[in-house]
């Protein structure tokens, strides 16, 4: 599975190209994107032949313009963001925060779980949680999909390498740590 967002994925001068590789390497491709693609019909049809999956943010905290909408099986419209991260746009419009815990805690737990980097990761497949661990584009890998998530290797390492440094990881940039009681904390090693 691979899962494109940004910024706003489909302004990249090389969205298409990366959508088709994934197609062609036979990952399912969700875009996440604030819609604006949908006012270039040219983009919108080629996106839609595809058949990737788009989630739409529309919610207005965050993006205040109005984005078309269309009635298709693979566009999905998410009008209130339920879960907020303390950072982004959030931070820069003042929305307070709705998570509760960081946003690398259910990898760094069943990593330290697991003991095992690849095993933890198809616990996360499992649960139909895709959001963590995040790949970067210069290969770096974050705990979680935060700008002020810490990143513990690279997509070169090997499964040992990432398994020790994220069972190691200490980090609490995002500030949700604190939220933690004793027993989450020691799931994630930060006691």
């Amino acid at each position: 599975m691979i899962l494109l967002s940004g910024g706003e994925p489909t302004l990249h001068p090389d969205i298409e190209s990366m959508i088709k590789k994934a197609i062609e390497k036979d990952l399912h491709v969700t875009l996440l994107s604030n819609g604006t693609f949908l006012e270039d019909l040219a983009m919108t049809e080629w996106i839609l032949k595809t058949g990737v999956l788009v989630q739409i943010t529309n919610d207005k905290r965050f993006y205040p313009r109005e984005v078309p909408i269309i009635n298709h099986p693979k566009l999905m419209y998410e009008h209130s963001i339920r879960m907020v991260s303390p950072f982004g746009r959030a931070l820069e419009n003042k929305i307070a925060t709705s998570r509760q815990s960081p946003l690398c805690f259910n990898l760094r737990s069943l990593c330290r779980h697991t003991h095992d980097f690849k095993e933890a990761l198809i616990m996360l497949r499992s649960m139909e949680k895709f959001c963590t661990p995040s790949i970067n584009i210069d290969g770096t890998i974050s705990a979680g999909e935060g700008n002020t998530c810490s990143t513990f290797g690279t997509v070169n390492d090997s499964n040992l390498k990432l398994t020790n440094a994220l069972c190691s990881l200490t980090c609490g940039r995002c500030g949700l740590r604190d939220n933690l009681d004793h027993s989450y904390k020691a799931a994630i090693g930060e006691i």
